[in-house]
Formats: C-alpha cells, sequence, structure tokens
C-alpha cells in the first residue's frame, strides 16, 4: 500500500482547501419494529476518505428519508433500514476483518468504494453470499458471484464526454493525457484514448505518472510542450487534480479541461478563476441542478435528498454521496422484487428484472469486457462548468456509444491489459 501513504501526503496539502467538517448525523427513524442491515465498508480515515465518508453518509440519509417514509416492503412486512459501517482505511487486512464483523452482524447488502479493498473480498464474499456493489466496474470477473456494479460503470461514459467536446469545439484537434500509474489510470486512460480515436483528436501527449509525485510542474510542462487544444487529467484523484489544475492555471493553459468528477471545483475555481474552469468537462451533476429529477428519474426526490444532506453535512458533498444510495435503491428494487433479503434471491429477481438505474431504464451489461453481465448500465449525463458550477449539458446512452466505437475500445484496453483474457 504505499501509493496509499503517498496520497496521504498529497491530501494534507489540501486539507485547509477542502475543509471537510463532521456532524453528528440525526438519529434514525424507525419505520417499523423489523429492522433490516445494510454496510458501508469503506475509507473512513486515511487516503480515500474523501469518497470512503460521503458515501457512507448518504447511504444514512437515504435509509432516514426512506424510514420516514414508512420503509422497506417485503411480503407485506415493513422492514426500516440501519446503516452499519467499518473503516477499511482501504487497506486489505482491515477491509476483510470490516467483511467479518458484517457477516456476523447479519447485513444483508455491502457497498464498497472497490479496487483494491475489493480484491480482499472476492473469496469471502462467495464463501459467505455476501451481496455486494462495487463503483469500480472493472472489479467485476466471472468468478465474482455476489459483485454487482449497480451506479456506475467508469470508465465507460468517458466517450460520451467526448463526443460533446466534438460537438461544442469543433476547431479543437489535440490532446494532452496524464495519469497516475494504477489500475485506475490505466483503465480510465484506455477509455479516454478510444474517445479521442473516435471522435478525430491527435494525442500529442501521453504520460503516466507515479503515485508518489507530489510536484506536478513537470508533468504539466510535458503536457503544454505539445502544445494540446485540450488537456485531459483522466481520472487522477481529487487531491490531484486540484494541484494539475493549479499547475494548468500557473503555466498559461488556455484550452478545456476534462476530468471524470472535478470533486474539488470550488477549490480548483478559488486557485484558479471562474473563467478558467469556464466549459471544462465532468460526468457528475449537482442535485441542485435544475434539470436532475428529469436526469435522474431513478432516484426518488434527488433536490430533497441533496437538501437533506447538506443540511447535515454541509461541507461534505461529493460525487460519491449519491452513488450509495442510488446503490440501495436498485438493491431496494430487488428485495421488494423478490420478497426476501436473500442474496441469491435478491440476485435472481434483480436479473429477471432490472432494476430501475439512477439515470433511468438499465440492462445488465459486461460480460464481453468482465467476464460477468454484472454492471447495471443506463444513461449517463455530461457536465460542463459553468460560472463556478457543474451543469448537465448531455445525457447519452453509455452502451450505444460502446457499441458505435467498439473496435477503438476494444484496441485501447487490450493495450493496457484489461481484457479477461489478459488478467492474471
Amino acid at each position: 500500500m504505499s501509493k496509499s501513504l503517498s496520497l496521504t501526503r498529497r491530501q494534507a496539502l489540501i486539507s485547509a482547501a477542502a475543509g471537510t467538517t463532521l456532524l453528528a448525523m440525526p438519529s434514525i427513524l424507525r419505520a417499523a419494529d423489523k429492522t433490516v442491515k445494510v454496510g458501508a465498508l469503506v475509507p473512513e480515515t486515511g487516503d480515500l476518505s474523501l469518497w470512503g465518508l460521503p458515501a457512507k453518509n448518504g447511504a444514512e440519509i437515504w435509509a432516514n428519508r426512506l424510514n420516514k417514509a414508512g420503509g422497506l416492503t417485503v411480503k407485506g412486512e415493513k422492514y426500516s433500514v440501519e446503516v452499519v459501517s467499518f473503516d477499511g482505511a482501504y487497506i486489505a487486512e482491515k477491509t476483510l476483518q470490516g467483511a467479518r464483523a458484517f457477516v456476523d452482524q447479519d447485513v444483508k447488502f455491502t457497498m464498497v468504494i472497490g479496487g483494491d479493498d475489493w480484491s480482499a473480498l472476492q473469496d469471502f464474499s462467495n464463501r459467505n453470499k455476501m451481496l455486494t456493489s462495487t463503483l469500480y466496474v472493472s472489479d467485476l470477473n466471472a468468478g465474482a458471484k455476489y459483485l454487482i456494479a449497480p451506479v456506475e460503470i467508469h470508465p465507460f461514459y468517458f466517450g460520451l464526454g467526448v463526443q460533446y467536446l466534438r460537438t461544442t469545439e469543433p476547431a479543437a484537434k489535440t490532446v494532452a493525457l496524464c495519469a497516475q500509474d494504477d489500475v485506475t489510470g490505466r483503465s480510465s486512460l484506455a477509455a479516454w484514448r478510444a474517445g479521442f480515436d473516435a471522435h478525430d483528436f491527435q494525442i500529442v501527449a501521453d504520460q503516466y505518472f507515479d503515485n508518489s509525485t507530489t510536484d506536478f510542474a513537470p508533468v504539466v510542462s510535458a503536457m503544454l510542450s505539445a502544445k494540446p487544444d485540450v488537456a485531459c487529467i483522466d481520472t487522477t484523484y481529487p487531491s490531484v487534480a486540484l494541484l494539475l489544475v493549479e499547475q494548468l492555471f500557473t503555466q498559461g493553459f488556455k484550452g478545456k479541461i476534462l476530468h471524470a468528477g472535478f470533486e474539488l471545483l470550488p477549490d480548483m475555481v478559488a486557485r484558479t478563476s471562474k473563467e478558467f474552469m469556464e466549459g471544462s468537462i465532468a460526468f457528475f451533476p449537482r442535485f441542485d441542478d435544475p434539470s436532475i429529477a428529469k436526469t435522474a428519474s431513478g432516484f426518488d426526490d434527488p433536490a430533497g435528498f441533496y437538501q437533506d444532506f447538506i443540511k447535515a453535512y454541509p461541507k461534505e458533498w461529493n460525487n460519491t454521496s449519491w452513488e450509495f444510495p442510488a446503490a440501495l435503491q436498485v438493491w431496494k428494487q430487488g428485495v421488494e422484487g423478490a420478497g426476501s433479503f436473500d442474496a441469491d434471491e435478491v440476485l435472481a429477481s434483480m436479473k429477471a428484472n432490472p432494476p430501475q438505474h439512477i439515470f433511468g431504464k438499465a440492462r445488465w451489461w459486461g460480460k464481453e469486457l468482465f467476464g460477468a453481465d454484472s454492471a447495471l448500465v443506463g444513461n449517463w449525463p455530461v457536465v460542463a462548468v459553468k460560472d463556478g458550477k457543474v451543469n448537465i449539458v448531455d445525457v447519452g446512452d453509455q452502451v450505444a456509444w460502446y457499441d458505435a466505437h467498439k473496435d477503438v475500445f476494444l484496441k485501447r484496453w487490450r493495450e493496457e491489459q484489461l481484457m479477461p483474457d489478459q488478467k492474471r
């Protein structure tokens, strides 16, 4: 976990800017005498707590709202939902310890960020029938019997963003890319490259940097030496993306910036300017966006959920805040459809009748790329920065884009040895 230690140092650099504040959770309101437990097995401290804590807190807000509305109905009986959590710290041994604790507590559905923490869990999950959701679609494989990706299939929506960029910036011809050298960075860059290939951009700079990097001036200098029209900073971790954006500003870049999420956008604006960030493209909408209710049609009252979240956690909202709740909403549909909390029965129900995805109608997908149709795939939004905030500017069908550009995608995917037959 040496890369995790380096990330901690970077996060320390921006901790003051991020300004996260923990507040006490409101008490859980009981909808019924019976209770079912779901679990957030996330990093609550250290390296990736910037994703883990908002995810856990979002799940608790979702459960409170459900319980206030009457709870979960299974075979005519009402259940309140209780969220339990365990700080896995993105360390394999602690994550496995958390999974054991969840089994002891009879947790019926577990949510993880994914990546390194799932790699520690797969065998345990199979043995204990631990139904689990991940935000990393690359965790899926034929041997993961109880793992689903019910919300996000990162990085498959990147092509939609490049497609949008092509329509809005027809004069842009060249792009420079960079990413951290790990599984997240490599799978992400493969998807970005496929998008740029598909929409006639020339890649003029393309580099990985080591996870221990703290000085990003040389990385950005190398990107800008190729004089790109567009700078793509991949799915770099939030603190890293902030430092890269700051360097692009300092070194005089004038074009559009692409990133998966812009989690620290307010800090980016503060360190650069609204004008500098204007038109930058990402993929995670605000839940106070005027069109969020129409776009997130599979999520109950997204604007009301957002207001409840920021009331409880005023400065903690980010992209994972709604992803665990969206996963819970899919699980809820599966449980109510199955009339059971049993993992096999819930899975069978969900596979037979694909639940509503947060962004609308969906289907199970992924066997060609992951060996299992365990990703629930629907539409996904593209957002662009306007006046310091992201706004929904487009919504596209991820699988339709993939089908239209499958050859270039598979070429780029295979270059990074990400196909099932290439994995060790």
